[in-house]
């Protein structure tokens, strides 16, 4: 990536500073909090309630290593969502800049110490949250996470990050940690935000509108919370201009005055010249790389009802409306022309297909909490949805006639929704001098997942060119129920010494059993000085959206199929119906208090069995007229006979140019890191005060073990069940360090937030040399400057990234002859950098 000596400059500069205010703040008075609100991190005496039932913990006394980050900070990093603000924010959090295509590209998920997304449980209100209904099958195989862009960012009061497993405690998910957002409650101040912003080159605007306002009634026994959030993200397109010698029109043959097809790569064929139109093209034809387009509006709800003295009702939720569009690669006018002359009487320049989804995303929830006798209980009821209409526009369908035929399809629709139910019961037993916490639950949750067909036109022949229609014969219906016991022991052996126990038993109506546990412990050998550690199992249950998906399509005369694990084309081709992923996590810490500021260090190892990716490409494709297998590679007539006849075991017919692959086992990791956090609250007397937070993610993860071939598929020639290419998605997508500076000074009606943040290298697959290739590491600077200019009136102006610093480029050895031929360069867009460059916003905010 781009170094930027300002950047290093004035992260050494902020470390420097840091340090040295050591000896200062060890006499300065610590403050809970600063009075500006651009606070971070909550004061660390602040009651959490994630990863534990026990009661009264807090991050300072804290068994498991947590990060309490308020909402105000969420806000103020100008990001346009939760999503990107907490990669600002957190640095064991790495949200790739784009990995997944189609449907992931808008939809996306991030990584929580290294891991899968799906591995991160995200809670609200400390209440399990649903997933989306998608499913990426590249980039992060299998993975369904939760979609946090669709949550109002100014209704969070703040949110409770356990970078430690949790299945004891909430079930399937929490292997790499637990997200839990608070929304805010009580009688608050109203807030307005209005903000804008957009790129150095001016494209990408987001323009963003939000608010809240809280309500205290019956006599102070209630209160109502409501929020709201608009964001519209305009295109920002940063793909790289076509070399001059790469064609986009049929070439015109010098004899008839006819077009004619080009040659390899778009080059000119033997005899004729080029279109004249080449001259007045647009260089940047393709413009699927940057920030896609979208419009979101959120709300939120949080109502709190004292019944009586001892039973309140609660009930909360969102609700989402998301409308965008991702730019799928360009149709020259030269690859209409092959496939379908008549598309150029619409398209004439070829066409930029969009996928668009239109969105409804709700969770609700509602229960009674209270007290009977000595005995504490919680009934909540839930219910999430997630629903998606997909279209394909601008596009064509090369099996249809044009002039006359449709440009805009109905994909079809995706629905995931899940039902939860939970009662837990808790109480404090004295037994002598030392107070006990015991609590004790059970849970029963349905799932359902749908997968509607589109039009027919959508799937016809070859499908959409673009984002081809969801056939009938992957159209599901499926559910599923499982049940849970669970309950959790703490106390303190001695005054200095505190355990935490935790189990957990659950079965899935689909692969039946799972039993975890959890042991956390933490002995203060001094007020300022403990050491901590957790030793857990976890799993991580398939989805029930990854495990029922299915999809078809045509391209090019071969058909693509990902097929469910457990039909009967996969079982024959080796697949076995799809278990639970399964997690152990250490975790080993210390913590220290040194005058004003507070360290932690946790050092954890998360080993997980059974990862999700997809098989290898199965099949084989004769179009060119010499057979090749799936991977591209050719075939003797023998090894082609092998495919075939596996083929037709499967079900498909002698002769089909088809490639299968179906979400399997491929093989388990062990990912070893360290967390180092410092903060500290620096009071200047007349010239204001400081908070300074550090911190740091080192991590890294290693194949253990990788599958073996299925018996089915042991004879086929060039099959592995983990490709090089998929071996370094595993071990390398994020960075394996990263480290955020954040210095914020207020004084007075001023205040400064500044942070840098080094993302390290990152290591990447070489395709075509079998090696490797590293891209560098990068520092990217934020700067936001606020002003109160009247009572609850707060302008804010801001650039993030402000020294414009960019991804490295791909090495010229790591590009194949069609990306030479097409591009004097690429870039890498899966880097956490992004490929958007400087940013500003202006922001204003109003209390009252």
């Amino acid at each position: 990536m781009k170094r930027d000596s300002a950047n290093q400059a004035i992260l050494a500069s902020a470390s420097i500073l840091a340090l040295s205010s050591l000896a200062f703040s060890a006499q300065a008075q610590t403050s809970a909090e600063a009075s500006r609100p651009d606070q971070s991190v909550a004061t660390v005496d602040e009651i959490i309630v994630t990863g534990t039932r026990a009661t009264g913990r807090t991050v300072a006394n804290s068994a498991s290593p947590i990060d309490v980050i308020s909402g105000d900070a969420v806000v103020n990093t100008g990001a346009p969502n939760v999503l990107e603000a907490l990669n600002l924010l957190l640095p064991s959090f790495n949200l790739p800049a784009q990995v997944q295509p189609d449907l992931g590209a808008l939809v996306r998920g991030a990584q929580l110490r290294g891991l899968d997304p799906a591995y991160t449980l995200v809670l609200v209100n400390g209440k399990r949250r649903h997933t989306t209904a998608v499913v990426n099958y590249d980039g992060f195989a299998g993975s369904v996470p939760v979609d946090l862009a669709l949550i109002p960012g100014d209704s969070i009061e703040r949110i409770e990050v356990l970078r430690d497993g949790a299945s004891a405690v909430y079930g399937s998910d929490a292997i790499a940690g637990v997200i839990n957002i608070i929304l805010k409650s009580g009688a608050q101040p109203s807030t307005l935000s209005l903000q804008a912003g957009a790129t150095y080159e001016g494209d990408g605007a987001v323009y963003i509108a939000r608010g809240t306002h809280g309500w205290s009634f019956a006599d102070g026994r209630g209160y109502l919370n409501l929020g709201a959030e608009a964001i519209i993200q305009e295109r920002a397109v940063r793909n790289p201009e076509i070399r001059s010698s790469y064609l986009y029109y049929p070439a015109i043959d010098r004899i008839t005055g006819l077009p004619v097809r080009l040659g390899p790569n778009n080059s000119l064929p033997a005899g004729a010249d080029p279109d004249p139109r080449e001259a007045t093209r647009d260089p940047q034809i393709w413009k699927n790389q940057g920030r896609h387009a979208t419009d979101t509006y959120s709300l939120s709800a949080n109502l709190g009802y004292e019944i009586d003295a001892n039973t309140e009702f609660y009930a909360f939720g969102t609700y989402a409306h998301r409308k965008g569009d991702d730019t799928i690669n360009y149709r020259l006018p030269n690859t209409v022309f092959i496939n379908n002359p008549g598309g150029l009487s619409v398209y004439p320049d070829g066409f930029q297909p969009l996928e668009v989804i239109d969105e409804d995303d709700l969770q609700i929830t509602g229960g009674l909490r209270g007290q009977i006798g000595d005995w504490r209980y919680d009934f909540s009821s839930s219910y999430g949805r997630d629903h998606l209409d997909v279209f394909s526009k601008n596009a064509l369908n090369y099996s249809l006639a044009y002039p006359g035929a449709q440009t805009d399809f109905y994909v079809g629709a995706r629905t995931y929704s899940a039902w939860l139910n939970n009662l837990d019961l808790s109480r404090t037993f004295q037994v002598g001098e030392r107070e006990i916490d015991v609590a004790v639950g059970a849970q029963y949750q349905h799932e359902n997942n749908k997968l509607k067909a589109g039009e027919p036109n959508s799937y016809f022949g070859v499908g959409v060119s673009g984002l081809i229609g969801y056939r009938p014969d992957d159209a599901v219906d499926v559910s599923r129920d499982s049940y849970a016991v669970y309950g959790a022991v703490s106390t303190y052996l001695t005054p200095k010494w505190f355990v935490d126990v935790a189990g957990r038993a659950e079965h899935y109506s689909d692969f039946g059993e799972s039993y975890t546990g959890k042991l956390s412990t933490r002995y203060d050998f001094t007020p300022s000085f403990a050491v901590r550690a957790t030793v857990s199992n976890g799993f991580h249950a398939p989805s029930l959206v990854a495990a029922s998906y299915s999809n078809t399509n045509d391209q090019a005369g071969v058909l693509n199929g990902l097929v469910q694990p457990d039909s009967a084309a996969a079982l024959a081709l080796g697949s076995t119906p799809l278990k639970p992923e399964e997690a152990t996590n250490y975790t080993l810490g210390v913590t220290s208090r040194l005058g004003g500021w507070r360290f932690a260090v946790d050092a954890y190892q998360i080993e997980v069995d059974h990862r999700l990716n997809t098989s290898p490409n199965i099949g084989i494709n004769r179009s060119s007229g010499v057979p090749v297998d799936g991977s591209g590679r050719t075939l003797t007539n023998a090894q082609a006979t092998l495919i075939d006849n596996l083929l037709q075991s499967a079900g498909y017919a002698a002769g089909t140019n088809i490639i299968v692959r179906y979400f399997t086992d491929v093989g388990d990791t062990r990912t070893r890191g360290v967390d180092i956090t410092a903060e500290a609250n620096t009071d200047l007397g007349a010239y204001g005060r400081v908070r300074w937070n550090f911190a740091l993610n080192f991590n890294k993860t290693d194949l253990t073990r990788i599958s073996a071939v299925p018996s089915q598929l042991a004879q086929l020639p060039n099959i592995e069940v983990l490709s090089l290419a998929n071996q370094y998605a595993f071990k390398y997508r994020a960075p394996e360090d990263k480290q955020v500076v954040n210095v914020n000074w207020s004084n007075g009606p001023w205040g400064v937030n500044l942070q840098a943040t080094r993302f390290g290298e990152l290591i990447r697959y070489n395709s075509v040399t079998g090696g490797e290739y590293t891209l560098g590491d990068s520092v990217v600077t934020n700067l936001s400057v606020g002003y109160d200019i009247r009572d609850g009136l707060r302008l804010t102006a801001g650039a993030n990234n402000l020294f414009n610093v960019t991804p490295d480029k791909v090495p010229d050895e790591a590009r194949n002859a069609a990306s030479r031929a097409q591009y004097d360069w690429t870039w890498d867009y899966s880097s956490p950098v992004g490929l958007l460059g400087g940013q500003y916003f202006v922001r204003l905010d109003y209390r009252f």
